[in-house]
């Protein structure tokens, strides 16, 4: 007599893997708390940076930058090409009168210098792990070379023109420029003292990293991975890499491909590759809620509407209008 589990096909995994029951609930709300409390800190180092930049704007509350922060958070979570950068810039304009928002857009330098240096710092950690695809460098050079045009009289008449259009592009480019380089370098006037950078934005900055590795301690816990120090630095690096590498950014298919190799090598054990696929789109979706219901309350107090196209639609506007020259008040108003 055969044996009827013979006919049916081998199961590689279940749908109960990957059900919302199980997860533990505390683990997963005390990593959405902790989160949220990083994203906080880390507004913190942008507004001394504003204040550094408009030092006579007392009227600027840190509660008002954290604010920006958390719409902007939230609406780039859902909407493309980071627009809620828009309504962060429009939230702040509004209360430093006679700002300009060529200053306030040379703020994300000294916001993101730290960010930047610790996200190359966290790729190059893991290319000495080896969890890190890297492409082989000759064959894509090969394949650009043979993209090439072949023939000299193809490429010959498009030399001159790129030549004619580039310095057209300068041209334009600088005279441009040099109206707004004042205010340009306003933005960054916290570069001009180190250790005033060092004191208030970075080391908030690195508070943030901190409180943001324990949130990812507590997901991983969450979703029954091992929640080892290893594991979530893994998990922050590979979350962060679209930063620094010019991959588009990162997509969620190779985050998960990354997380499934690198974590049994940092751990060494293996792990369910559905289990991760589970935590990396289940964390995801959890902060991307959470963010947009506080980016929702904070537009629709701020702007009068519950809309997010609305509010885009707002800040866009204000940040193409004439409210934007010196001296002149918000069109927001008080």
């Amino acid at each position: 007599m055969s044996d009827p589990s013979a006919s049916q096909p081998p199961q590689i995994f279940s749908l109960s893997d990957v059900i919302p029951g199980q997860v533990d609930v505390r683990w997963l709300l005390a990593g959405v708390l902790l989160e949220v409390a990083s994203k906080a800190v880390r507004s913190r180092g942008w507004f001394n940076i504003l204040r550094a930049s408009f030092p006579r704007a007392r009227e600027l509350r840190a509660r008002d930058v954290l604010a920006a922060s958390f719409a902007a958070s939230g609406l780039n979570g859902l909407l493309p090409a980071r627009c809620g950068d828009l309504v962060k810039l429009a939230f702040v304009h509004r209360r430093i009168d006679g700002a300009r928002y060529s200053t306030l857009i040379a703020t994300a330098v000294p916001e993101t210098a730290f960010e930047s240096l610790f996200g190359a710092a966290l790729v190059v950690w893991m290319l000495i792990q080896g969890v890190l695809p890297t492409p082989n460098m000759l064959g894509e050079l090969r394949r650009a070379a043979s993209a090439c045009p072949s023939h000299a009289a193809v490429a010959a008449p498009l030399v001159p023109a790129a030549l004619v259009v580039g310095f057209e592009l300068l041209r334009r480019l600088r005279r441009r420029c040099i109206g707004s380089a004042l205010e340009t370098r306003r933005g960054l006037a916290i570069f001009a003292t180190p250790a005033r950078f060092v004191v208030q934005v970075a080391s908030w900055q690195a508070l943030a990293r901190v409180i943001r590795l324990g949130s990812l301690l507590c997901f991983l816990a969450a979703f029954a991975l091992p929640a080892t120090f290893g594991a979530a630095v893994l998990v922050m690096a590979a979350q962060g890499g679209g930063r620094v590498l010019p991959l588009g950014p990162l997509s969620t298919g190779l985050r998960i491909a990354m997380l499934s190799y690198g974590l049994v090598e940092v751990v060494g054990q293996p792990v369910n590759p559905v289990t991760i696929a589970a935590f990396s789109l289940g964390q995801s979706a959890a902060m991307t809620a959470v963010m947009f219901v506080i980016a929702a309350a904070i537009t629709a107090r701020e702007f009068g509407t519950r809309s997010p196209r609305r509010a885009m639609q707002q800040a866009r506007m204000r940040l193409h209008g004439p409210a934007i020259a010196v001296g002149e008040p918000s069109a927001f108003g008080r």
